[in-house]
């Protein structure tokens, strides 16, 4: 099972903001289904948010960064920064300080802006009409009051974030829907050991003849090694990745050494198949990370904070 895991694709940890994006939306077109939170305030024992007053808005109000001439406010910037070390500490994650939230959120919010510009780009209008509807499905969900006051929102602020997040939303799953439904992919098995000299071994075992399966469930009881079908993309460990793919079928590698051990693999078929839905949503979110670098490249993104 551990070797199951290692050679997957890590699901990268979601951003800030698609967290909200979940919590506010769960998508631009689906209903909201799950309560973002079980109570009507937060519980006496958890941390209550509590924002900074607010400063009159000046002209030209300050900024934390442009992208592509669009201004990220200053203010907008050092509140989300305030709610995300918040969720934090109501987590009990000591990990990131204030210096790394800082740049944890000025990277999602220049994402959100990028992702934001192209859906417009592409024409997407969002209507006061549908930032009501979507506050009206949510307020369904949830205490609305409640979970503006536990997370330090103003009518306002919430409705502008929301705007912005259904943009987001938008082009997301556009970048996902350009994941094609059918790909080629391999069926692999693998004789995973610790040590190099299990690894030996191993292949020693089966130069000399032995039972490929039989082998892997000496090495992997739970699973035998069994990895199943996998895509282009989807294995963690890229040595192994391009191995398997460059392997006839019905043959194995040489060892493979990783982070993690060695490994020998054997490919079992190869064909195009449909993607699996956990396949699917790495691959889309490879191709949401791939858009972003690309459209970062091509953009002028200033920075106006530390």
């Amino acid at each position: 099972m551990e070797c199951m895991q290692a050679l997957k694709t890590i699901i990268n940890k979601p951003a800030f903001w698609l967290l909200f994006v979940t919590i506010l939306l769960n998508s631009c077109s689906q209903p909201i289904e799950t309560p973002p939170i079980a109570e009507e305030t937060p519980s006496p024992t958890q941390p209550t948010f509590t924002p900074s007053p607010e400063e009159p808005t000046a002209v030209p109000q300050p900024a934390a960064a442009v992208v592509n001439g669009e201004v990220i406010p200053l203010t907008w910037f050092e509140r989300e920064v305030e709610r995300f070390l918040f969720a934090q500490a109501a987590a009990e994650n000591g990990d990131i300080d204030e210096v790394a939230a800082r740049e944890i959120v000025l990277n999602d919010l220049v994402d959100q802006f990028l992702l934001a510009q192209a859906a417009r780009e592409a024409g997407t209008v969002i209507s006061d009409e549908d930032v009501r509807e979507r506050l009206d499905a949510l307020g369904e969900a949830v205490n609305l009051d409640a979970w503006m006051t536990a997370w330090g929102y103003t009518l306002e602020e919430l409705e502008e974030s929301l705007r912005l997040q259904m943009l987001v939303a938008y082009q997301r799953d556009r970048i996902a829907e350009s994941v094609p439904d059918v790909v080629e992919q391999v069926e692999l098995r693998q004789v995973f050991a610790f040590t190099e000299a299990g690894a030996n071994r191993a292949l020693l075992n089966l130069n000399s003849g032995a039972d490929f399966k039989d082998l892997a469930y000496e090495f992997s009881p739970e699973t035998g090694g069994y990895l199943g079908w996998v895509p282009r993309g989807y294995l963690l460990i890229l040595d192994v990745e391009e191995a398997v793919f460059n392997q006839p079928v019905g043959t194995y590698t040489e060892i493979i050494e990783s982070e993690i051990g060695y490994h020998i693999v054997l490919v079992i078929n190869r064909e195009e198949r449909p993607l699996k839905p956990d396949a699917r949503l790495t691959l889309a979110r490879q191709a949401l990370n791939a858009w972003l670098a690309e459209r970062r490249a091509v953009s002028t993104i200033e920075v106006l904070v530390e």
